[in-house]
């Protein structure tokens, strides 16, 4: 065992000195204008969701929250926080683009990039391919996220199967503010 625990010692050492050992101290976050409105999103929110599906309609109560982490570099959205359809997307930098991968309980994992705009308040992701998927199959196929201020959010989803559009959501959020103590 005392082989075993040096030989663990000099390896931590090792990977310290290398300059890539773990660190408390945050390096600097990745820069990207969409990237820092997203972390503005940090919390949770809730509002009314509308959605069609092949003509089918219904509503939700839709809930979402933000959180930002790694150093800065990725903000976290959970979809549906605590129930049995959660979901995760994953927005970070990718080189000169903001991407995202979407987490979805249909099992794939739908890739998307954020498109030119005009507007920095007006974030439209598109799918670019994904894992466990082909493209003919259903998935997630496009994100809009639209900050009308700090406390209001519109969220658009479409989903694809066969190239051609299955459903789609919209939501009008609104920042939940936490309850005050007494």
């Amino acid at each position: 065992m005392p082989a075993l625990r040096r030989t663990l010692t000099v390896a931590v050492a090792a990977f310290a000195i290398s300059g890539t050992g773990w660190s408390t101290e945050a390096p600097p976050a990745a820069q990207h204008p969409a990237l820092e409105r997203l972390k503005s999103l940090e919390g949770d929110w809730s509002g009314p969701a509308v959605w069609d599906q092949d003509g089918k309609k219904g509503s939700v109560e839709f809930k979402v929250s933000y959180k930002v982490t790694a150093a800065g570099k990725t903000v976290v959205e959970t979809m549906f926080p605590g129930t049995p359809g959660e979901m995760m997307t994953v927005y970070y930098v990718d080189g000169e683009d903001l991407v995202l991968v979407h987490y979805c309980t249909s099992g794939n994992q739908p890739r998307m990039k954020l498109k030119p705009s005009e507007d920095p308040n007006d974030l439209a992701f598109r799918c670019t391919g994904g894992t466990n998927m082909k493209e003919r199959d259903s998935h997630m196929h496009s994100v809009r996220l639209t900050m009308k201020d700090a406390d209001h959010l519109r969220g658009a989803w479409s989903s694809t199967k066969d190239g051609q559009v299955q459903w789609v959501a919209e939501a009008e959020m609104v920042r939940q503010k936490p309850a005050a103590r007494d």
